[in-house]
């Protein structure tokens, strides 16, 4: 794990940029704390990339490239996190029919299928939907795009799943996907039918999880759009996915939110996503995109990027 920067080193980076401050004794000042206090903070804040110190002198990045170097940073650890975790999930289940054809036990709670070619994630879906009626399925879709032109048998079936008594679907797509005018009608359509739809710019491979049994998985982890794919019937494994599904989710964002506030602009470049980019998939124009970052600068008093992302977090932890 990269170095964690807490929300007291972020207030003391933000003094620091305001005030220029040359030295950790100028900055203690400031912030009206210990140098001792001041000193752990810096070396957090350089770890960080945000400041350099060079003796008694201190250096501060440019906060914008500071800022987008830390998400990146983190983003990353988290999906070599996330990437791990799945890929034991994926080895773990690739021994299990093996395992059983070795095993006299009838016990065995896992129950593993294989799919193979460029229809193997739908081929999988159409095969478990008509043996098992699903209510609650989560879908993280990295790459949307094999989906712009429906198979409209499989949608139509997909609907009517969705919109069973007590049913729900949710599906986590990538930002640029959202955005694109390709899938637009398809999203579109999506919408209408009951679907929930988030959005984040850093999902780090497709799989989906249902009622907590089932869990599909590509045989090689982080692919967008898999042609291999196992579905493993386990309730351990399909905890493990749920659980990483959800941890996504709550940090997405809805392409149906209130666009006229800059909350949702603010969510998506959080997880790493460009301003145009977050832009575009929120249906607004680069113009509008910079119009809103400004709009929140001015409201949370702040003058650059970096000091409205401290002050924008530290609001919603209230």
């Amino acid at each position: 794990m990269g170095p964690v920067t807490s929300d007291e080193d972020f207030e003391l980076l933000a003094i620091g940029l305001r005030a220029q401050a040359r030295t950790a004794a100028d900055l203690a000042a400031l912030a009206l704390r210990p140098e001792s206090e001041v000193q752990e903070g810096l070396r957090a804040l350089a770890e960080a990339g945000y400041v350099s110190l060079a003796g008694d002198d201190l250096v501060w990045a440019p906060p914008v490239q500071a800022v987008a170097a830390d998400v990146r940073r983190q983003a990353t650890e988290l999906v070599d996190q996330l990437s791990v975790l799945a890929d034991r999930l994926a080895r773990t289940a690739d021994h299990g029919p093996g395992l059983a054809e070795s095993s006299s036990w009838s016990g065995s709670a896992l129950e593993v299928e294989l799919f193979h070619g460029e229809s193997a994630v739908t081929d999988l879906w159409h095969h478990l939907i008509k043996r098992t009626p699903l209510r609650r399925t989560d879908v993280m879709l990295p790459d949307a795009s094999p989906l712009a032109v429906p198979d409209l048998e499989m949608q139509r079936v997909w609907h009517q799943v969705i919109n069973q008594p007590g049913n729900r679907a949710r599906v986590l797509a990538s930002v640029t996907d959202i955005g694109s005018a390709g899938l637009a009608e398809r999203l579109a359509q999506e919408l209408a039918a009951g679907l929930q739809v988030r959005m984040r710019a850093d999902l780090p491979s497709w799989f989906w999880v249902a009622d907590g049994e089932v869990v599909a998985l590509p045989l090689v982890w982080g692919e967008r759009w898999p042609t291999s794919v196992m579905a493993v019937r386990n309730a351990a494994m399909a905890g493990v996915a749920g659980w990483v599904f959800e941890q996504l989710w709550h940090r997405g964002v809805d392409p149906l939110t209130d666009t006229a506030s800059w909350d949702p602009l603010l969510r998506l470049m959080s997880t790493g996503s460009t301003l145009e980019a977050s832009a575009h998939a929120l249906g607004i124009s680069d113009r509008t995109g910079r119009r809103r970052i400004s709009d929140a600068m001015d409201y949370y008093g702040v003058a650059s990027q970096l000091a409205l992302g401290v002050a924008w977090g530290a609001s919603r932890r209230r």
